[in-house]
């Protein structure tokens, strides 16, 4: 997989540019395998993400996100690879789900029922609403954008970190590395979709949660 035009197609219909750490973190080759060098994320904040995580892609007939290893990959990235603009959004993005449950339901985000967890990642992608990515002035020279918010950050790091793995890129897409020929394929004959181009990956999860019937919603 092309990891450069999987990131320009997941910063587009992600909704802005890729920041330049998560640009700089994939072309290095990094994935879920490698080692957190940084070890900042305290346990709530470790279990949070991962309950997140599932929450985005959560397991069906295919492996979901905490099969694919998505939580460590995420924790990694904003480790290790984060600015420190990046690494106080996503910080802060925490604490307010935490804080919009306390204040609705009287219980901390992982003390709160799974549609309580749902109303609170559905107001934090609504205050996205207003955002708007930083304007590039120079059409020959892609700019980065390290202050989207925390909504658009943990969906963006969920998405790559699952389909650069070997679970989404192999058993969520149909995957053969070797087809030797090109030809029409009717979909109902297979299934899914194909790993490759890497437009075709990101769109699978374009949408913001993959319910139980494998569809996404949101």
């Amino acid at each position: 997989m092309n990891r450069r035009d999987l990131l320009k197609n997941t910063a587009i219909l992600m909704g802005g540019i890729a920041s330049s750490s998560v640009v700089q973190a994939m072309l290095s080759g990094v994935d879920g395998r490698v080692k957190i060098e940084k070890i900042i994320f305290s346990w709530d904040q470790k279990k949070m993400t991962q309950v997140l995580a599932d929450m985005i892609i959560p397991r069906t007939d295919t492996p979901g996100a905490i099969d694919a290893g998505v939580p460590h990959f995420i924790e990694l990235m904003v480790s290790d690879w984060y600015t420190e603009t990046e690494r106080a959004i996503y910080f802060e993005g925490v604490l307010a789900l935490d804080t919009y449950c306390e204040k609705n339901f009287a219980n901390n985000f992982l003390d709160s029922s799974a549609q309580q967890r749902i109303a609170a990642l559905e107001q934090a992608e609504q205050d996205t609403a207003s955002y708007k990515p930083p304007a590039n002035k120079n059409i020959a020279v892609e700019t980065e954008d390290e202050s989207k918010p925390f909504f658009l950050k943990i969906k963006e790091l969920t998405v790559l970190g699952y389909y650069t793995s070997k679970e989404g890129a192999q058993k969520e897409l149909r995957y053969d590395p070797m087809p030797m020929r090109y030809d029409d394929i009717d979909f109902s004959a297979v299934g899914r979709q194909w790993g490759w181009p890497p437009v075709v990956v990101v769109m699978r999860c374009s949408g913001l949660f993959r319910n139980q019937n494998n569809k996404r919603s949101v």
